[in-house]
């Protein structure tokens, strides 16, 4: 199982805050089935160059390889927000591809609203048409605008996006709801537990890997192999499909 989406590293964002802590999270991802792990570190262009943050990204994958004794594979990329970028060239962001192939993973703007016009989808646009990469959108089921009108989803899936959930809407009965319709859509196409830590948000891959097995095996095998053909830098692309509908009976 592939693990696409962590804070994992040490000390380098709002996740892991020590070693101890980085290695405690890798070894509750491998008793749970977890053989791959993308290791994301925030990455918000107002604060830092992307150099810095490289070079801050290496000394921490450094440490923690020099520690980690286990047999999970632990590979590179970063969560990149793309609503911070307004000063950032878009080609210094192609450093920051997962693994060093054609896909980024992206986060977007939380604010209640959603226009065309904001600056994460010039950024969405620029990153394919300028740089060749393909955005995987980063916990798509918990953005405030697409929760409201999750028409969105089809919308970024129309423009060459790929869309990612968290382990623990999975399993959350308060998103629930949104999930089980964005999947039904064909509109998930990726899987990370987010984890940030062992107390607060520890990782929950395995009890959501059960719960979409029993929903659909087809579906749980697509997203697999999707992540697989990720890490191996193959061309993806998926139709939008039918848009998901928010009514007063919930998501259909």
């Amino acid at each position: 199982m592939i693990d696409f989406h962590t804070h994992i590293l040490p000390c380098i964002d709002d996740g892991a805050a020590s070693l101890e802590e980085s290695l405690a999270l890798l070894g509750a991802l491998e008793a749970q089935g977890v053989g791959t792990v993308v290791l994301t570190p925030h990455y918000y262009g107002r604060k830092r160059d992307v150099e810095y943050f490289l070079e801050k990204r290496a000394r921490a994958d450094r440490t923690l390889c020099e520690a980690y004794q286990g047999g999970i594979r632990l590979l590179q990329g970063c969560e990149c927000n793309l609503d911070t970028c307004a000063n950032t060239d878009v080609s210094s962001l192609r450093p920051l591809a997962l693994e060093g192939t054609r896909y980024i993973l992206a986060e977007l703007s939380f604010r209640p609203q959603w226009t065309k016009g904001d600056l994460f989808f010039r950024r969405l646009k620029e990153l394919k048409e300028e740089e060749g990469l393909t955005p995987v959108i980063a916990h798509a089921e918990l953005y405030p605008a697409l929760r409201h009108r999750p028409e969105w989803a089809a919308a970024l899936i129309e423009a060459g996006c790929l869309l990612q959930i968290n382990c623990d809407s999975v399993i959350n009965a308060g998103k629930r709801g949104l999930v089980r319709a964005l999947l039904s859509h064909g509109q998930v196409h990726c899987l990370g537990s987010d984890t940030h830590d062992p107390r607060k948000r520890p990782p929950r891959y395995g009890a959501a890997a059960a719960l979409l097995k029993e929903r659909n095996e087809n579906i749980w095998a697509g997203i697999q192999e999707n992540m697989r053909k990720i890490l191996a830098d193959l061309p993806l692309r998926f139709a939008a499909g039918e848009p998901v509908k928010k009514t007063v009976l919930g998501y259909v």
